[in-house]
């Protein structure tokens, strides 16, 4: 079994002894707490009756006085409280929410059913606290960082450790490799003593609020934690997210390290942990790694095209090939406009996606050559692509599309499909600095995008407002803005199997959308949402959909555009 932090075994100890003297009550036992002077204790105890709330709900609720004999009998029958702990207002709000999710889990939450592999021979520990690696390809960093992480938990005692990925096709690459690796019982869900998250998962567990996340928290905090992709999040979200790492760093002596794959000016509370030896390296990886920047031609194309001048150009083409856009509808045009092809977008499910991929790389095996037509990056599984286009995009993104080809990578333009508005300022710089000579694959040119892009201006207000948050202990209005792809898109649970059919029936009588259960959700903007919603095709529940129409077994919600741009062609 997994214990807790030895910092919280006093409060723990403490609520036991609460909770027996009001027979079990929670809400009682957080007022017991609260009117004894313990605050800290008495908001984490709410949590039992349903999660952490906002000050002044939680304020509202502990007021409520309680019988003279209970507080006396408590103040004669329990042992002294614990001493009360020194922590600023960020350490304080985490400590709760930490304290909090292990009160849900009991006094030690369950092992993963299989073993923590064991590391690798001579590879050391990872230090408590913040650290990140230099920039590497992803089987070189992932190898690396899980036999460091392997050597922490093995130090700490039976356990397990996560790696978190920004991307779908990095967590389904991890997966393989890492399985490849140290077999497929050890590694995956949180079940498993090596699991594979998406970093948007993380981020909601840090900030977590309710009672299906709390103990979720617990367990990822009571191991390492790698975090591949971090640097790609946006700067508002960066500084808040790195705010949550570090508090729970230096309240829990967590260890976090972050696995970037591209270079970046990094904050001074990440510390530098060095790169691998070559014979360091050699004794974690699988197999050969796609390295970084595969030989090939990168075209820059001056003039814009139309989107079904791309799908005939792609055609003309022999050999395996990739398209890359950064919407939905033209990805499921395009996919239209190229029968036979593959469509890898969040218009499918997680688990319909990698259903494709298992079948992409059965035809590979056979030496079948592909056509793929994607919003995100296949997993690096599937080898490298003969030629791949890309619609301009942010310099990070480019990367590592390079790194799939080993022919000709063309940046491209495209008179009828609109790039992203956020991306605006990221994509003059990146053209700008292409355009004075830099190259994807240069570490010079990496990191002065990093650099240019620092000196932009983050959405203060926004990061101020959920450092507010924090600082009021305001829980849930901080956990409602760190949700997946907030405001921007909706998430739509499609039955896509009977595994789904059973989440969505117990999503139904719970009204409650764990974690896991995004693995069946594909995804649609508010308006497609609103859109499905009139046309009957989607239920509306709570902040999600669940999907009525027929979900298409190739492309997924996706399938009425591929049929339209399929009979404009």
């Amino acid at each position: 079994m997994e214990r807790p932090p030895e910092l919280l075994r006093p409060f723990l100890h403490r609520a036991a002894g609460f909770a027996a003297l009001v027979e079990g009550d929670a809400l009682q036992a957080a007022r017991l707490a609260g009117q004894l002077g313990e605050p800290d204790l008495a908001r984490a105890l709410l949590a039992r009756s349903g999660g952490l709330l906002d000050t002044a709900e939680a304020t509202r609720l502990l007021a409520d006085p309680l019988p003279g004999a209970l507080l006396r009998a408590a103040r004669a029958e329990l042992p002294p409280a614990p001493p009360a702990l020194s922590l600023r207002p960020g350490e304080r709000e985490m400590f709760v929410r930490g304290l909090a999710g292990w009160l849900l889990s009991g006094d030690e939450a369950p092992l993963p059913a299989a073993p923590l592999p064991p590391a690798p021979a001579d590879v050391p520990p990872l230090p408590p606290g913040l650290s990140v690696l230099p920039a590497a390809p992803e089987e070189e960093r992932w190898g690396w960082g899980v036999a460091r992480a392997l050597a922490s938990a093995e130090r700490a005692g039976p356990g397990h450790l996560t790696l978190a990925c920004a991307s779908w096709s990095a967590q389904q690459g991890a997966l393989r490799f890492l399985r490849a690796r140290y077999g497929t019982e050890a590694v995956g869900d949180e079940a498993c003593p090596v699991t594979v998250l998406a970093l948007e998962d993380v981020i909601r567990l840090l900030a977590a609020a309710w009672t299906w996340d709390l103990p979720r928290f617990a367990r990822l905090l009571s191991g390492p934690l790698l975090l591949d992709g971090l640097h790609t999040l946006a700067p508002e979200l960066f500084g808040v997210v790195t705010g949550l790492l570090s508090d729970a760093a230096r309240v829990f002596g967590w260890t976090v390290l972050a696995l970037p794959g591209v270079e970046a000016d990094w904050p001074p509370v990440f510390q530098p942990s060095p790169a691998p030896s070559p014979a360091e390296l050699s004794g974690v990886l699988t197999g050969n790694p796609v390295a970084a920047g595969q030989p090939c031609c990168v075209r820059e194309e001056a003039s814009p095209r139309t989107l079904h001048a791309l799908a005939r150009e792609v055609s003309r083409q022999a050999g395996s090939r990739l398209v890359m856009l950064s919407s939905r509808a033209s990805a499921a045009r395009l996919a239209g406009l190229l029968p036979g092809s593959t469509l890898l977008s969040s218009s499918l499910c997680p688990v319909h996606l990698s259903a494709q991929v298992e079948a992409l790389l059965e035809r590979r095996r056979r030496g079948e050559p592909v056509v793929v037509v994607a919003t995100t990056l296949p997993p690096t599984s599937l080898g490298t692509f003969d030629t791949v286009w890309h619609l301009v995009a942010p310099l990070p993104h480019l990367v590592e599309a390079q790194a799939l080809c080993h022919g000709t990578f063309h940046l491209v333009l495209l008179s009828d499909v609109a790039t992203p508005l956020a991306w605006s300022g990221e994509i003059t710089l990146t053209r700008s600095l292409l355009d004075a000579g830099g190259t994807l694959t240069d570490p010079d040119t990496q990191r002065d995008y990093a650099r240019h892009l620092a000196e932009r201006k983050a959405d203060a207000d926004w990061a101020t407002a959920r450092s507010n948050e924090r600082r009021a202990m305001n829980y849930t209005a901080l956990a409602s803005e760190l949700v997946p792809r907030p405001g921007t898109s909706v998430p739509v649970f499609v039955p896509y199997d009977e595994a789904a059919r059973r989440l969505i029936a117990e999503v139904r009588a719970s009204r409650v959308f764990a974690g896991p259960a995004l693995r069946y959700a594909a995804w649609l903007t508010r308006g497609e949402a609103a859109r499905a919603v009139r046309r009957g095709q989607a239920e509306a529940l709570g902040w999600a959909l669940i999907w009525q129409a027929p979900y298409d077994p190739r492309y997924g919600l996706a399938g009425e555009l591929v049929a339209q741009a399929g009979a404009e062609e």
